[in-house]
């Protein structure tokens, strides 16, 4: 039967799937001490990538590979932008005891702020895993290109947006048992055929 060659656009189809499923839970577990959720994410964009070139080669060796090569790097970026993010929260939360007027110049400061920290973060991970650069500069140059590529920007939010409706609005059964099989790796996956495109002119 022609459909369980390898090569048949069947097999080839269930191949990629079982190599997003097993993505996905070396996300989840190498994600769980919640300080290496940098690293994680960079190993994983590191294969995604390769994956919407069809580019990949072993899943097991890529992904640690890439997450022993850019722990350090990812760990650091990660706990900055969360520290970026504390700030913004605390002082979001301050808000409340301003004067009025204050609170609305502030207000659109702190949204402007937290919109460009995740365009920042949109492309971060992905940057580290795609290119080699200092901390300092894999920062900047994520900044720079989701302004650069602002239309692939405003892409990944809506896949994000996608995917948070589907999880608040559907039912949690279903919604963590996707989560659980396909769906970190599955954004990646997706993410990673505009990321490439958006990276192109700066490769």
């Amino acid at each position: 039967m022609k459909f369980l060659n390898y090569d048949s656009p069947i097999m080839q189809f269930l191949s990629r799937l079982t190599d997003i499923f097993i993505l996905n839970i070396l996300f989840i577990v190498c994600s769980l001490p919640v300080v290496t959720i940098g690293a994680s994410a960079t190993a994983l964009y590191s294969v995604t990538l390769k994956m919407a070139k069809n580019e990949e080669s072993y899943i097991f060796q890529s992904y640690f590979g890439a997450f022993k090569s850019n722990f350090k790097q990812s760990t650091i970026s990660w706990l900055i932008l969360m520290l970026i993010g504390t700030v913004l929260w605390g002082d979001y939360r301050a808000l409340g005891i301003m004067w009025e007027p204050l609170q609305r110049i502030f207000s659109f400061v702190l949204f402007a702020a937290g919109v460009l920290l995740l365009f920042t973060a949109l492309y971060l991970f992905p940057y580290i895993a795609r290119f080699e650069n200092t901390i300092k500069n894999s920062i900047k140059n994520a900044f720079m290109i989701s302004i650069a590529q602002l239309p692939y920007t405003l892409l990944l939010l809506l896949l994000f947006a996608l995917a948070a409706a589907f999880t608040l609005f559907i039912d949690f059964r279903i919604t963590g048992f996707v989560w659980f099989v396909i769906g970190f790796s599955g954004i990646a996956y997706l993410n990673s055929f505009l990321l490439r495109r958006a990276f192109r002119r700066f490769e």
